[in-house]
């Protein structure tokens, strides 16, 4: 017994940090199949990755006096299954190691069984909003990047390390376009990322979306976007993905995505 409580602490003290949260899907949260939307995903990974930071000593509160931010840079999830309206879903996440100016966290997400049913890997960029420049790890003094403890290399899965693939505006056929304005900001004064998920998604139709469920989806955010600008967004359909990629007035890429769907789109 005695040998089994020591086991017990330390099992206790060497197990990784995990930050858990659980949410309810509710009416605000689903598209029109009553099943939890990308965008609304995004969200929940938001709230857990900003809560986990302020646990961690990095969080809002840390950041905003300093004048830092954290960006969103890419992320690429498989999802198991759909999320139906009503349900519950518990969002775990941690922080990976950094490299040079990019900090990485990975999400995990599980089902009221307890079966795990999405698992997403994700970039982010510290940016000092006076200069303008990101930041490298150094200017979080206080965080130990060495400390596996907290600081764990594993991921939620193995298979989705990658970049999110670009394409030339004259290969994609045009789907959608909008004008930027202020309830597309968030108190970053930027078009919040999960945003730019109903966006890409905007390039299929409701037929087309009707019939099939989303397994993967990677996002990437290249450019910032201001009140004013308009954005175009073209797709390209391959044989077992759908590209988007999201260009300003100038040309400029500013997003892309990719999409793979059960059953996959025709080609």
């Amino acid at each position: 017994m005695t040998f089994l409580f020591v086991w017990d602490i330390m099992y206790s003290v060497m197990k990784p940090y995990r930050y858990e949260s659980t949410f309810k899907t509710d009416f605000c949260d689903v598209d029109f199949k009553d099943e939890r939307k990308i965008s609304s995903f995004l969200s929940l990974f938001e709230v857990a990755a900003s809560a986990s930071a302020e646990e961690l000593g990095f969080g809002y509160s840390y950041l905003k006096p300093r004048g830092y931010a954290f960006f969103l840079s890419e992320i690429r999830c498989e999802l198991k299954r759909a999320v139906p309206l009503g349900s519950f879903l518990r969002v775990v996440t941690w922080p990976t190691p950094p490299s040079y100016v990019v900090f990485g966290r990975e999400f995990e997400g599980y089902d009221e069984n307890g079966e795990k049913i999405l698992a997403a890997t994700s970039r982010w960029c510290a940016v000092d909003f006076a200069s303008g420049k990101l930041l490298s790890p150094k200017a979080f003094p206080e965080q130990n990047y060495t400390d596996e403890s907290v600081y764990d290399p594993a991921r939620s899965a193995e298979n989705l390390q990658g970049k999110t693939a670009r394409f030339p505006m004259e290969e994609g056929e045009e789907k959608f376009s909008l004008k930027i304005a202020n309830s597309e900001y968030d108190h970053n004064m930027h078009v919040n990322n999960t945003r730019y998920a109903d966006y890409c998604l905007n390039c299929f139709s409701v037929e087309e979306l009707s019939a099939r469920r989303v397994t993967f989806f990677s996002l990437a955010y290249v450019k910032q976007c201001k009140e004013g600008e308009t954005l175009r967004f073209f797709r390209k359909d391959e044989s077992d993905r759908s590209l988007i990629c999201g260009f300003n007035e100038r040309g400029e890429n500013v997003t892309r995505a990719e999409f793979r769907f059960d059953p996959p789109l025709p080609f």
